[in-house]
């Protein structure tokens, strides 16, 4: 069969006007625990490490959670390509019942056993008192995070990345709002520190899950006004499926990360509460700077499985080849900024100069590694959307629990050098990642998909 032959200067200026709103939004989105770090950031070292040891958990949610919303983002934007548009309103409904379900389970757990979770990490007692607090309140975000995930995939599975960026703005100055009166005490409410960072999340999230429901089914103007679904609450085993057989090696490839986290939380408080408080704020500082590149690899997720949906195997190339050129631009870019103000980016989340000193040292490393870093994402986004589901879910395990992890363990417990070996690690285990990843991109011939080649892979 014949290929297709586009623009490439057409479908470079649809990637920028799709990428760009998808950008801003998880910007917005991400910047809200940006900013409540920041405001921890100028209280004590040891409410640091609570809010750093409660994200280390809470993060396990983010990933599931994260990892449904991928498997549903791929399905919805599969059944636009395919023109089925009640299949993307069905497989929206039956992954927002489940997650909500899942999420209700870790409820239950955190909130009779988070002190025990939470003594795997540190013995110091102020730590675990304030971070037990913190993770009870936080822990009720997971129904509103599983529906938001959801909210956003629908959205961008359709080719509307502005919506989900306006629902991160309000949540982001919602989230800001509140919790600069509640941790710091103002306008006669009282001063919370911590769990004021933890109620302002909490109604920053219920507020955008509601708000994405009703864009989603008003009458007027909803999405899925026009759609009418009787079977609502009718479990549709098959639907379930392909999000679940997607989403959950999706899910397992962050959730490996965090899981190392973990590991890696408890090995640097062997360093100390502050190198660990300059950790969890440095990691801040990173992720600020490399959400434009996460963004690109959210949309290579979207759009290489809209074309695979369409049977396109040109639409798959192009898009592909003209993604990969955009996250390396801005990798680049982000590199250069963190390598050369370090201090800038810590400035923003502290005033305590031994903490900044130490995460200084974090962004450094962490510059060096931004572009395969980010452009693995994009490489992973387009192998999962092809139809190799495990693939990436395989790399994150080999890179994180062969490279990492051990490598973190011994340098910690057997040779104690010093904690910016453990920095390396990090840099270490995206460079094999990457490198892993584009080894397997040629092999499996990813960018030479035929179109007849295209429906073998779904």
């Amino acid at each position: 069969m014949t290929e297709k032959i586009y623009d490439s200067k057409a479908i470079r200026k649809q990637i920028l006007f799709l990428i760009i709103p998808v950008m801003l939004e998880n910007i917005f989105q991400m910047s809200a625990g940006l900013i409540s770090s920041a405001m921890i950031g100028r209280l004590d070292p040891a409410l640091i490490s609570a809010q750093g040891v409660s994200s280390r958990i809470t993060g396990i949610l983010w990933a599931l959670f994260k990892g449904i919303g991928v498997g549903a983002t791929v399905v919805m934007a599969q059944s636009k390509g395919e023109g089925d548009f009640a299949k993307c309103k069905r497989t929206f409904e039956q992954t927002v019942i489940t997650g909500c379900l899942i999420a209700i389970s870790f409820i239950l757990t955190f909130l009779f056993f988070s002190s025990n979770i939470l003594s795997f990490f540190t013995d110091n007692n102020d730590i675990l008192v304030n971070a037990e607090k913190y993770i009870k309140i936080v822990i009720f975000t997971a129904p509103f995070l599983m529906i938001m995930a959801a909210v956003t995939g629908v959205f961008q599975a359709n080719g509307n990345t502005k919506t989900p960026m306006y629902i991160a703005i309000i949540m982001n100055i919602i989230n800001v709002v509140i919790g600069y009166v509640l941790i710091y005490g103002k306008l006669g409410f009282p001063r919370l520190s911590l769990l004021g960072a933890a109620i302002a999340l909490l109604i920053s999230q219920i507020c955008g899950a509601l708000l994405g429901i009703y864009l989603l089914y008003n009458k007027k103007h909803g999405l899925f006004s026009t759609v009418i679904d009787k079977n609502f609450f009718k479990v549709d085993l098959s639907t379930l499926k392909s999000v679940y057989s997607i989403g959950i090696p999706a899910a397992f490839e962050n959730m490996f990360w965090q899981f190392s986290a973990i590991i890696m939380s408890k090995a640097i408080l062997t360093y100390g509460e502050v190198t660990f408080a300059a950790y969890q704020l440095g990691l801040q500082a990173e992720l600020m700077s490399e959400m434009p590149a996460v963004g690109v690899g959210i949309a290579a997720t979207s759009m290489t499985a809209n074309a695979i949906g369409k049977k396109d195997g040109a639409l798959l190339k192009i898009y592909t080849k003209q993604l990969i050129a955009t996250s390396t631009a801005i990798s680049l870019f982000s590199s250069m900024l963190i390598i050369i103000f370090p201090g800038l980016f810590m400035d923003f989340f502290t005033n305590n100069p031994e903490i900044k000193a130490i995460g200084i040292y974090y962004l450094i490393v962490m510059g060096f590694i931004q572009t395969p870093q980010n452009l693995s994402k994009v490489l992973s986004g387009t192998i999962r959307s092809a139809g190799y589901k495990n693939i990436p879910m395989i790399i994150q395990f080999i890179g994180i629990w062969c490279v990492r992890v051990p490598m973190a363990l011994i340098f910690t417990y057997y040779l104690k050098l010093d904690v910016i070996f453990i920095w390396l690690t990090m840099a270490a285990d995206q460079i094999f990642k990457f490198t892993l990843s584009t080894i397997i991109y040629k092999v499996k011939k990813v960018d030479e998909i035929q179109n007849d080649q295209v429906k073998d892979f779904i």
